[in-house]
């Protein structure tokens, strides 16, 4: 009997626990505890307006850009890159650094290989000439 009566003082603690807590408080987040919405992948939705909005990439540790369709909204959609920064933590662009590459341009790996080409025709890997104006014989 005395340990019903435990569990159920236990119960009871926990629920006045759990249930004093702020939905959304994020005072943990720099120990590594976030809400777990912003692990969860950016959601543009079925419709088609783009709009630009903010979600935490949890990979990168940023509040990152995405177009957003205008509906079915998830909960890793921001409008505002500081609303994202005070909800999922994080950094926001501006305190990263640029890590160098060896060529000396100034771009890191991620930055330098979306382009194909040498330096004199960088073009992005995924476009065609033709989407970028380019005609045939002429150079870009």
């Amino acid at each position: 009997m005395s340990r019903l009566c435990l569990s159920a003082a236990l119960l009871v603690l926990l629920g006045i626990l759990v249930a004093g807590t702020r939905e959304g408080d994020n005072s943990n987040k720099n120990d590594g505890l976030r809400p777990a919405f912003c692990l969860q992948p950016p959601y543009t939705g079925p419709c088609r307006a783009m709009f630009t909005r903010y979600f935490y990439n949890a990979v990168s540790g940023l509040c990152q850009t995405f177009t957003y369709g205008g509906c079915r909204r998830k909960p890793n959609n921001f409008r505002s890159e500081k609303e994202c920064i005070s909800t999922c933590g994080g950094r926001n662009r501006a305190q990263v650094t640029t890590v160098q590459s060896g060529d000396g341009s100034g771009l890191g790996a991620a930055e330098s290989s979306g382009y194909r080409g040498d330096s004199k025709e960088r073009q992005p890997i995924g476009f065609s000439r033709r989407l970028l104006g380019v005609r045939k014989g002429k150079k870009h």
